[in-house]
């Protein structure tokens, strides 16, 4: 970021020991004299700078927009002006920075008592006056009062000895600028740059990285004017006369590109606007649904044929996204024939792989953004009432781009036969199996999570109570700077780690300290149940669709660098199971019917498997040929013995799986719990006794050391630049 930032000369302004908030309030007050002061931020803490001279740009909820607010608009959000902020934040707390305020006193009745009685310490001379609940808890908070007080006030003091001029932007150092952009990867900022500053980028920025093996891009220029390149053509069929003449253009083709245009990005939400439809480079046409225009229904049953075609592949960019929103509509969009989001990831997993991004770089092409066709904030149109040439133009683009993008990407895979065998054998044909899976979704057993939810908050109060007892005093336990202090100010305990903002008390902090006094273990055990209970058994109810009320993730193939699967909103793959509770939030998954039955299955110890076969080690394939328990053989082999106990075949486990992903004598000794000579010895007597595969782990470094990259038994590749 430091890299960019002095790149683009844009100044930056830092000071030892002291947060961004504290020296963003100091700039603020010493600049707001001499010029408008405006503060870009989400964070409402920032709210008591606003002055006169000092206002907030607050991102709204689209990209684009900015909210201007200024002392009304504070007021008008949150019930008291700039001044009187900081005793807001004070009575109320910071949840964002995990600062306790007055227990039971939210915004409302802070501000209220703020307006009547002008400070918190006039509210004090008053508590007669207020509630017995409010006084109560006033009375509570009263010995942490100055402490928050001082956690949430922002410093505008800070010694700064900087002119004013030394702050103004310059243009960015082309020299600095390209090679760190090229370095980095960010194509689609390099694009940007080139708008705001025409000429300033050569088309050489958007070149890919040239990293041993890397592919170039293709040389697809996009169609100049009087070019010999066929123009765009781009139709807008309306009526039932214009779809009968496309679908009669449409016979005989050999693939078609296809596109959906959507009111919503949630496959479950969104209402098909129209369908763009690509069979030729340039040529594009989109089935528009609106009033006035087709009829979805009718118009869906006309082209059935051609979209379930099993003889007719299908192109476009994110397909598993238009086979689920067709899906939905009775059509099954098959088979997939092409998809350049995946294209792009097979060649390197590490690029961007959005349509824009691949449309620049592998066509030279700038496409029309969503944002640019509905516009942004308040002005923000529905797709319905975007002017349908504009919508024409723009979904037309989307199954062209598509269709020219299979056309250079096939042009690379001819000298990359495995890249393209990955892409055809296994990445294509998987996008009809996710979009299956997670149109399907999974059922929840929302009242076992429920009574699950009662018996954790009851744990976690007594833990609480627990905590508190061993501490001596009461704090917000969730508070990073108040669990600090309690461990090392109060509790005396050896500090571990420090941080920019103090003590770390994170889990492997908690862990050391965990034999030298019991509330380290009862933290640990505390964060454990409250993560669990928030990020699982609270949260999974919520999120529900609430048509088919299951759990539908999203399975995603283009995320990872290694070629895995991943799962998101919400994330099922990561579902716990090691503990008790994991295994009772685990049973709250549930069949759909009573007639249907959940099955669980699991390789069995693949990744030696796998090792077995990429090394030929003859120790380890006869030990999967003879079918022998593998843990139990290798603990045969590094202990010298036929006599296995249970310990024994667990550290040959540890050692199996360790040594695959590079394992030392000091993690193996930490991991096993014993000393690290013992560790030394056995991963050398493993080495001698499987030379075979330690030869073929360093036959692998040293491939990727000399291409750039190392590939899997089925040939998809890793970029690794920095093995050197």
């Amino acid at each position: 970021v430091f890299e960019l930032l002095e790149a683009f000369d844009i100044p930056l302004i830092k000071h030892p020991g002291f947060e961004a908030d504290d020296l963003i309030g100091t700039a603020a007050r010493k600049y707001e004299g001499e010029c408008s002061v405006y503060i870009v931020t989400p964070d409402k803490d920032l709210s008591q700078l606003v002055h006169d001279g000092t206002k907030i740009l607050r991102p709204g909820k689209n990209q684009n927009e900015l909210e201007l607010l200024g002392k009304k608009e504070i007021e008008e959000l949150y019930g008291v002006g700039p001044e009187h902020f900081t005793e807001l934040l004070t009575l109320c707390g910071d949840t964002s920075d995990n600062i306790p305020g007055a227990k039971g006193i939210g915004p409302k009745t802070a501000s209220a008592m703020l307006h009547k009685y002008g400070s918190i310490d006039n509210i004090y001379r008053h508590l007669d006056e207020v509630s017995p609940k409010v006084r109560q808890s006033l009375s509570d908070f009263r010995p942490n009062l100055e402490l928050v007080r001082t956690l949430v006030t922002i410093l505008t003091d800070i010694d700064m000895d900087l002119p004013l001029r030394n702050l103004a932007c310059g243009e960015p150092e082309r020299e600095k600028l390209m090679p760190l952009l090229e370095r980095l990867e960010l194509r689609s900022i390099a694009s940007r740059v080139q708008a705001l500053y025409p000429g300033f980028l050569q088309r050489d920025a958007q070149k890919t990285r040239n990293t041993a093996g890397a592919l170039p891009p293709a040389d697809v220029q996009p169609d100049p004017p009087g070019g010999e390149q066929i123009p765009a053509d781009y139709t807008l069929v309306r009526t039932a006369e214009e779809l009968e003449k496309l679908i009669a253009s449409l016979e005989g083709v050999e693939r078609i590109a296809v596109d959906t245009e959507t009111t919503s990005l949630d496959t479950f939400k969104a209402e098909l606007a129209g369908i763009s439809i690509s069979a030729v480079r340039g040529r594009a046409a989109f089935l528009y649904f609106a009033e006035g225009a087709l009829d979805r229904d009718k118009t869906l049953e006309r082209i059935r044929p051609l979209l379930e075609n099993p003889s007719l592949p299908k192109s476009g960019q994110n397909l598993k996204y238009d086979i689920l929103v067709l899906k939905k509509y009775g059509i099954d969009l098959a088979p997939v024939g092409f998809d350049s989001m995946l294209a792009s990831y097979v060649f390197d997993p590490e690029e961007r792989h959005n349509m824009d991004d691949l449309a620049a770089q592998y066509l030279g092409y700038r496409t029309t953004t969503y944002d640019e066709l509905v516009g942004t904030g308040k002005q923000k149109l529905g797709i319905f009432e975007v002017d349908p040439l504009k919508l024409r133009d723009y979904a037309c683009q989307d199954a062209d781009i598509a269709l020219r993008l299979e056309a250079a990407f096939r042009e690379k895979f001819e000298s990359e036969e495995k890249l393209l065998w990955l892409c055809e054998h296994l990445e294509f044909p998987l996008v009809s199996v996710l979009a299956d899976m997670e149109y399907e979704g999974v059922c929840i057993d929302t009242d076992h999570l429920e009574k699950t939810s009662v018996t954790v908050k009851k744990q976690l109060e007594l833990l609480k109570e627990k905590i508190y007892g061993s501490a001596g005093t009461t704090f917000n336990i969730d508070s990073p700077k108040q669990l600090a202090h309690i461990l090392f100010d109060v509790l005396g305990l050896p500090t571990k780690k420090a941080t920019k903002t103090g003590f770390s008390t994170n889990v492997e902090v908690l862990e050391e300290l965990a034999p030298l006094h019991p509330v380290a273990s009862d933290l640990l055990e505390y964060r454990s149940l409250q993560k669990l209970k928030s990020t699982y058994i609270d949260a999974l109810p919520l999120i529900l669709n609430p048509s088919t009320r299951r759990l539908h993730t999203s399975f995603n193939q283009h995320i990872t660098a290694t070629g895995r699967l991943s799962s998101s909103n919400p994330n099922l793959q990561n579902i716990p199971i090691r503990t008790a509770l994991g295994k009772e939030i685990r049973r709250a998954f549930i069949p759909s019917s009573p007639e249907k039955s959940l099955l669980s299955a699991d390789y069995s110890q693949i990744e030696l498997r796998i090792a077995a076969e990429i090394s030929g080690d003859p120790k380890l394939v006869d030990a999967f040929r003879n079918h022998e328990d593998i843990h139990a053989a290798t603990a045969k082999v590094i202990f010298g013995t036929n006599e296995i106990t249970p310990d024994m075949r667990r550290k040959a486990k540890e050692v199996n799986f360790g040594v695959l992903y590079g394992i030392m004598p000091f993690g193996l000794s930490k991991r096993l719990n014993i000393p690290r000579s013992e560790a030394d010895t056995i991963i050398t007597t493993y080495k001698l006794k499987y030379p075979g595969l330690f030869r073929s782990l360093q036959d692998i470094v040293e491939t990727g050391r000399k291409t750039g990259y190392v590939t899997t038994l089925l040939g998809r590749r890793r970029y690794l630049p920095d093995l050197n």
